[in-house]
């Protein structure tokens, strides 16, 4: 007890200098007439209105807009994130496991050339670590010394009234809708990337994509990342704005073609197409979000492919002085009713974001379910509270990952029930620029884990702090 207490004092302690050493970037003045929003995808960003002589003042500014020669300027931006952690039984006693006190560093630097108001060249480094961690094998999502991470060529273009259009090829970050199925992966260290060729267009209500590449493979080393020949995608998605009586939001319908050649699981090597109807919306103190998939296929084995998932996220906004809300999540995906059938009903979540703020968990044979409560006590400050009950689907299919990799066989117990989440986070946004943030995630093993003979309850705990400019 006392080892695990000074671990989290000493947690606490570096995060608190490293505050203070990147304060001062909260109180710098951009010099801008409107405020600073950063977009999620820091290529989303849009820096053209500081041509503005009258805007342009600032060292801040005159790092946004640097012209080059006639229409042409140069954008520079970059964001550092320090986080310890606290990791006891993440595999949940089995095997080797990271636990103890690790500090992590994510230091990201891009470049945004804008040669034409049509044509544009983005580039990004990435170099994160992790210092402490107690495994023989250095995990390249922890540790990924410093690699090209995005370079991408756009040609954007308006046509009509009211549409817009972009041709974006090379390695770069993608989201898609809720990021159930594709997302940048912004929890762990290293952010993830695809080589693609990707064309986008948007009209009035409407938004139609076209996606196509590789994932990128991870490597331990300096520069090593590579296009993974061995997973190839093809995507087609689209969306349409929607404003009545579903409420005000938007559907989204995504198809995914996925042949993976290589995987920790031998049901998942195969050629595979998801299908995704999405409705997000607001109608009045209401926020919903519900997703629908079904996928099909062959896998390497000769397997019919019959995997589903359904997920749905909602919150509902009370009136008082902390802005409580109420929400609740839902997500259940298939798994293996009988290994030795010619069936995998296994559901892959290729490349989605987890549930909670480690990956103990994936969502293949698995559903979670769990209330939380957000609040908000002083301005700039925000806490969540949340409890998720977590069972397997079929007694006849294990625990996964959110690799996914088999965690606990089918065999090794009867029970369903895998355990109890509870997660606490409180993050504070000095400003645009800086934020800091706590995180606890708690899963008390269930009789599933217990039965297995290593079910010891998971513990992680993390404080950070991200400055960006």
């Amino acid at each position: 007890m006392a080892t695990t207490f000074w671990r989290r004092a000493t947690s606490c302690a570096l995060s608190l200098l490293a505050t203070c050493a990147l304060t001062p970037l909260a109180h710098a003045q951009d010099g801008a007439a409107r405020p600073v929003v950063f977009a999620p995808l820091p290529y989303d960003d849009d820096f053209s209105y500081l041509a503005d002589p009258a805007l342009h003042t600032t060292p801040w500014a005159r790092l946004k807009y640097i012209p080059v020669g006639g229409q042409a300027y140069l954008t520079l931006g970059g964001e550092a994130r320090l986080r310890t952690e606290t990791r006891e039984h993440l595999n949940f006693g089995r095997g080797v496991e990271d636990d103890g006190f690790d500090f992590q560093h994510r230091l990201r630097l891009w470049g945004d050339l804008n040669l034409t108001p049509n044509l544009r060249v983005y580039g990004e480094v990435q170099a994160t670590g992790t210092n402490g961690d107690n495994v023989p094998t250095r995990n390249p999502v922890d540790h990924n010394d410093i690699e090209g991470h995005q370079l991408l060529v756009e040609y954007a273009g308006d046509y009509g009234d009211d549409g817009r259009f972009f041709i974006r090829g090379g390695r770069q970050e993608i989201a898609l809708g809720k990021g159930r199925l594709i997302d940048p992966r912004n929890g762990p260290n290293t952010r993830r990337a695809y080589d693609a060729l990707r064309f986008q267009t948007t009209r009035g209500d409407w938004r139609l994509g076209l996606i196509g590449g590789q994932t990128v493979r991870d490597l331990d080393g300096a520069w090593a990342n590579e296009s993974n020949s061995d997973f190839n995608f093809l995507t087609v998605h689209a969306a349409r704005k929607m404003d009545g009586a579903l409420g005000q939001g938007e559907i989204e319908f995504v198809y995914i073609h996925t042949d993976q050649e290589a995987a920790r699981v031998s049901d998942f090597i195969g050629e595979r197409d998801t299908y995704s109807l999405r409705v997000a919306a607001k109608k009045g103190a209401l926020t919903y979000d519900v997703e629908a998939m079904l996928q099909d296929g062959e896998t390497a084995a000769g397997q019919d492919v019959e995997a589903w998932f359904v997920g749905f996220e909602g919150g509902y906004q009370l009136p008082g002085a902390w802005k409580p809300r109420i929400g609740a999540r839902v997500d259940a995906g298939s798994g293996d009713d009988d290994a030795s059938d010619d069936k995998a009903q296994g559901f892959d979540a290729l490349w989605g974001r987890g549930q909670s703020f480690t990956t103990e968990f994936g969502y293949t044979n698995m559903v979670q379910a769990g209330l939380n409560l957000n609040l908000n006590p002083i301005p700039r400050l925000n806490a969540n509270l949340g409890v998720t009950t977590l069972r397997r689907l079929s007694r006849d299919d294990g625990v996964y990952s959110l690799a996914p990799a088999l965690i606990r066989g089918a065999d090794e117990g009867q029970s369903r029930d895998v355990g109890l989440r509870t997660t606490a986070r409180v993050d504070y946004d000095w400003d645009s620029h800086l934020s800091t943030g706590f995180m606890v995630n708690h899963v008390s093993a269930g009789d599933f884990l217990k039965e297995t003979g290593d079910g010891k309850d998971l513990f992680y705990t993390s404080v950070f702090v991200t400055a960006r400019f």
